[in-house]
């Protein structure tokens, strides 16, 4: 009797056990993370935030999840104060919470930028593993227009690729993070591995306070011969602020070796599209100083490069330029594309 007694209890302890980890596995089954996204990273007090939930592959749960304002739970995935001031958001989908993002809302007396956000990824046509960060980058353009993309090709002593920027070592030496792939948002921070499953880490640095500095960009090509205006609008003070500005080419096929599962574990991915290539920088590559005198608010600074077209540019009409400012810490403020031949205006909120 107290064997059948026995063997009832240890079966009824395996069924608990095999149901609370089949809801764990229901739970956490082709879910990495979640994150939030906003419908602008910045509000004048009394207009409405609208609040997305995603999980790292794309997929909308905002209905499925709880979300947090300051520790209190909305009812509804919007939001809106009378109030000047930073307000914290976070989400809970079952077991999965998301990084927390601020925020701002503020008064309209000042101007307010886009904020963009930089991804400089460290890579190569050799390198194996690197697929796994470019295909990050392909998901995260999937869900936000605020990040610009920079792909900087290296190569160890032995190795070869077409697209090697030699002029990336001072560069290398400030991140002090050996080995490839890696990829830095906003020029200091390295992305969490594995990138494809850590998409809210990068696009939590397009929230929070404003940068106060937009930037704007407008190039002419005459023959082989370019000029390009870079300006710079602030609307707060700023001190000790470099400027960056690089030549990109994008659409060049080469193999890419490929030790991952993504682009369907091809290996070498034969016709693989390298964009965002490195492939010159019109400033020094840790940046030009800016006078302190010019970035003051309420100021402009116009910068303007004139310059014969890189002799590696492959096709002129894939020809972008990204230009961004930095801290004294050397941190990106705030970054701007735009294409060859193309005149911007600022990305001002409203």
């Amino acid at each position: 009797m107290m064997k059948t007694a026995f063997r009832y209890l240890i079966l009824v302890a395996l069924l608990i056990f095999v149901q609370s980890c089949t809801e764990k596995y229901l739970t956490e089954e082709g879910i990495s993370g979640i994150f939030i996204q906003t419908d602008a990273n910045s509000k004048i007090i009394g207009q409405q935030l609208t609040i997305s939930v995603k999980t790292e592959g794309g997929k909308d749960i905002t209905s499925d999840a709880v979300i947090y304002v300051n520790g209190e739970i909305l009812t509804t995935p919007t939001f809106t104060t009378d109030q000047i001031g930073i307000v914290s958001l976070k989400a809970v989908y079952r077991s999965l919470e998301s990084p927390m993002i601020e925020i701002e809302y503020h008064d309209g007396s000042q101007t307010n930028f886009k904020k963009n956000v930089l991804i400089e990824d460290y890579t190569g046509t050799w390198c194996g593993w690197c697929p796994r960060v470019s295909y990050a980058m392909k998901l995260l353009a999937e869900q936000t227009d605020a990040a610009v993309f920079v792909a900087i090709h290296r190569a160890p002593v032995g190795l070869q690729d077409p697209y090697v920027y030699e002029g990336a070592d001072e560069l290398e030496q400030l991140i002090n993070e050996p080995g490839y792939p890696k990829g830095f948002i906003n020029r200091l921070t390295q992305w969490n591995f594995p990138e494809p499953d850590n998409l809210g880490q990068v696009i939590a640095f397009t929230q929070g306070t404003n940068p106060r500095l937009g930037l704007k960009m407008s190039s002419v090509l005459d023959n082989n011969q370019v000029s390009l205006d870079v300006e710079s609008y602030f609307s707060n003070d700023f001190e000790d602020l470099k400027l960056v500005v690089y030549i990109l080419e994008n659409g060049l096929v080469y193999p890419q070796i490929n030790y991952t599962s993504y682009y369907n574990g091809e290996n070498p991915i034969e016709n693989y599209i390298h964009d965002y290539t490195l492939r010159e920088t019109l400033t020094d590559i840790i940046g030009d100083n800016l006078p302190n005198t010019s970035t003051k608010r309420g100021l402009e600074y116009k910068k303007n490069f004139s310059f014969s077209l890189p002799v590696n540019i492959e096709d002129i009409n894939k020809v972008d330029f990204v230009a961004f400012l930095t801290d004294a810490d050397g941190n990106v403020i705030n970054v701007r594309r735009a294409a060859l031949g193309v005149t911007q205006d600022y990305e001002i909120l409203d």
